[in-house]
């Protein structure tokens, strides 16, 4: 079979050979609209049948390595990373791999994802970016979890202003909000910007953004497709100032898996890529969709806001893809500005070995270049 046969088509062949009764041994069983926020949400049953779309081997070997839980960022919001398992359970992607999967609303701390992962409670989790995972790194250097893929190649994070702040110079004395931690890269932007640090109130705010126009704060750091689009649709005109601009990059958006389990079963870590990374593409060409059924994990899910956040960041993620390569690719030379900037301004105690952190191997098995070979062995 051509391994880049478009997804409907091999999805109606395979159609054919569950028909008789597979279906049911490799049913989804998806959280109805309405029920309580934040249940886990288990994918597909424990038959080593095949299904149509990968033989009967890989079937029983993906059926051997277990439940897949994976821990999302931050909730179900429609960002890379989120949205796409989510697609990938509704267009039964992972049941095509003979993968059971279950899916676990993260609380965006980072650091906790990767303790989760590390001690086998979840298996896979993603990270907001590179900085995520090496901090988690230097904090615990004996922490078994591998970063298995790297979604974007920009950094995500903005800083907002109103209108009125036409030079970041301006900002000298003033009160900036952020959210967890400053992220080195808009204290770098700063600094090269020529803003007295010194000067600054940098303080710990929630997650409203419109403390900005209020004027509780004069500058907060954002993500790019969240609160600026959450300001605008509300009304508000703001300036956006992006680290990219002052020649500051980074990365976004890494998942990382339990490093025991990864070893014991590199097939199912391929084809769980090899399935998110089809709903990707899914995704790109029916965000509505994909968003709706996001929408039936959370009730009061704001849908606009999702289709736009999904629109921003894949379209970020296309855009800064590596040359020859897919969705996911990673390299250390990727990696190395985040690192630099954690080395900088010693948000790390010691020097760790990126290297040792990524392992890129899952993805390169995936892949024909650009070109994601759907579907799996």
């Amino acid at each position: 079979m051509d391994k880049h046969t478009s997804t409907c088509a091999l999805r109606a062949a395979g159609a054919l050979a569950l028909a008789a009764g597979a279906l049911g041994a490799c049913a989804t069983n998806t959280k109805p609209a309405g029920s309580a926020a934040g249940a886990a949400v288990p994918v597909g049953a424990h038959s080593t049948a095949a299904t149509g779309l990968i033989g009967a081997s890989r079937c029983a070997s993906n059926r051997a390595a277990g439940t897949i839980t994976y821990l999302t960022g931050y909730s179900f919001q429609a960002s890379v990373g989120i949205l796409d398992p989510i697609a990938a359970v509704a267009q039964g992607f992972y049941r095509d791999m003979c993968l059971a999967v279950t899916l676990d609303p993260g609380t965006g701390d980072p650091a906790s994802s990767g303790q989760l992962v590390a001690t086998g409670r979840a298996t896979i989790t993603e990270l907001g970016s590179p900085s995520d995972a090496v901090t988690d790194v230097a904090g615990t250097p004996s922490i078994p979890v591998d970063a298995i893929a790297t979604y974007g190649n920009m950094s995500a994070s903005t800083l907002l202003t109103m209108p009125s702040i036409t030079n970041l110079r301006q900002l000298d004395g003033k009160v900036i909000g952020y959210k967890g931690a400053m992220p080195p890269i808009i204290t770098a932007m700063l600094e090269k910007a020529g803003v007295k640090m010194s000067s600054l109130h940098e303080v710990a705010v929630g997650y409203d953004p419109t403390i900005l126009p209020r004027g509780q704060v004069q500058a907060l750091t954002a993500y790019k497709s969240n609160e600026p689009l959450q300001l605008r649709d509300a009304g508000y005109k703001i300036r956006e100032w992006d680290p990219e601009s002052f020649g500051l990059h980074g990365a976004f958006n890494v998942l990382d898996v339990n490093r025991k389990w990864a070893q014991a079963h590199p097939g199912a870590v391929e084809d769980f890529l090899r399935a998110t990374f089809e709903a990707f593409n899914f995704c790109v060409s029916h965000a509505a969709r994909c968003v709706a059924d996001a929408a039936k994990y959370q009730a009061g899910y704001p849908v606009k806001l999702n289709i736009q956040r999904w629109q921003v960041e894949s379209h970020e993620v296309l855009s800064t893809l590596l040359p020859g390569h897919g969705v996911g690719y990673e390299t250390r030379a990727q990696w190395q500005p985040d690192y630099q900037l954690l080395l900088e301004y010693h948000l790390i105690k010691h020097p760790v070995d990126v290297n040792a952190i990524i392992d890129p191997k899952y993805v390169d098995a995936i892949y024909h270049g650009r070109n994601l070979v759907w579907p799996g062995p």
